[in-house]
């Protein structure tokens, strides 16, 4: 069985991002990229629930997430024409949480932060919304969770999204992710600061060779 390391993991959830963002503006018929572009955002997801675990400094680590979520803002909003907030404001969200449920032991305090996080994401309208949230949630449980048992949730999340909404149908196909996930090697490998970078420029090039084809 192929094993991955974090920054391998990252790597795999660039590709995937970048295929869905090809199919949704470039090849909108070719729906195998987006079937494989929604296992992108579980393994961020995922990266994130380690990099608040690992972190030295959560306030750094937040800064960036939010200075290229609002550098990236514009950008992914022209190119897709879209008045929501972008995932890396749906990520730094979920680090909040996470720091949150860590200096509040108690489940019901727990139960309430992630509710509210949920609701805002909701309401404000972040990629992925409340179900952004929980992914993040279960991602930073499985090292805490049996395998088996974290699965079981993991597939419910996915079943549950679906059956309330038509619009994440192909959602279900994040569940993959999770078994991805299992195969890291518990290595960090080299380290990837590029993808501050990378999420807005990639946007950028995707954006005007969709505005070159749409102007033949």
């Amino acid at each position: 069985m192929i094993k991955f390391s974090a920054f391998s993991i990252k790597i795999l959830a660039a590709v995937f991002m970048v295929m869905d963002h090809v199919c949704y503006l470039l090849m909108p018929d070719f729906l195998i990229l987006h079937f494989i572009g929604r296992l992108s955002f579980p393994l961020f997801a995922w990266l994130l629930a380690k990099g608040e675990k690992h972190t030295q400094n959560v306030y750094r680590y937040g800064g960036r997430l939010l200075i290229t979520a609002i550098i990236s803002q514009p950008i992914y909003t022209v190119v897709f024409q879209k008045f929501s907030f972008n995932i890396l404001f749906t990520l730094l969200l979920g680090l909040v949480m996470l720091r949150l449920i860590k200096l509040c032991p108690q489940l019901w305090q727990q139960l309430i932060i992630i509710g509210l996080c949920a609701a805002v994401s909701e309401v404000l309208g972040f990629e992925y919304g409340g179900y952004g949230i929980g992914v993040i949630l279960l991602m930073s449980l499985i090292d805490k969770l049996n395998p088996r048992v974290w699965l079981l949730y993991w597939c419910i999340l996915h079943l549950i999204i679906v059956i309330l909404s038509i619009n994440y149908i192909f959602q279900i196909w994040a569940i993959f992710a999770g078994f991805i996930v299992f195969q890291f090697n518990g290595r960090q490998g080299s380290r990837a600061r590029w993808f501050y970078l990378f999420y807005p420029a990639h946007l950028i090039i995707l954006g005007i060779i969709n505005y070159l084809i749409q102007s033949r």
